[in-house]
């Protein structure tokens, strides 16, 4: 009798085991479903803002191409300094001097080794950096640009 009741309850206690260690494997994968979810979840929302960010700089190359194909051009705050000097043959001192500083000076307030990054940077950013109205610079620099072409 005893022998019975005892495989009853090893019985028993091994279906529990068995049980629990199924239940064990049941929340981990269901963890695992979860966490595996929420990173595309993640994944997903950086694709979004990549492509969001993407298409943005997109646009506003392809109207800034757009813009240069036109005739009578005049300058504007959103150009760089590389692009007023290769397209209105104005020279770097000269866009310099409209924010009333020298280059290097520049260079050197901005924590900025090379000119390359500066070249980089727009004229409103230079002006808000500097301290200075853009409305003033950009209208300078078209009346420059006017008497060096004309």
């Amino acid at each position: 009798m005893k022998t019975k009741s005892k495989d009853k309850k090893t019985k028993k206690s091994q279906k529990i085991i068995l049980s629990t260690s199924g239940n064990n494997a049941l929340k981990r994968e269901k963890l695992l479903r979860v966490v595996l979810a929420c990173v595309c979840v993640v994944l997903l929302c950086l694709v979004i803002i990549f492509v969001s960010l993407t298409y943005h700089q997109y646009v506003a190359l392809k109207n800034h191409r757009d813009y240069f194909k036109q005739s009578n051009l005049s300058i504007q705050d959103w150009m760089t300094v590389r692009s007023v000097v290769r397209h209105y043959n104005l020279s770097e001192k000269e866009i310099y001097a409209e924010l009333n500083v020298s280059p290097s000076v520049l260079y050197r307030e901005l924590g900025i080794d090379n000119s390359t990054a500066v070249d980089r940077l727009t004229i409103k950013m230079l002006c808000v950096r500097k301290h200075v109205n853009c409305t003033v610079v950009v209208n300078r620099l078209n009346s420059i640009k006017s008497v060096a072409s004309g």
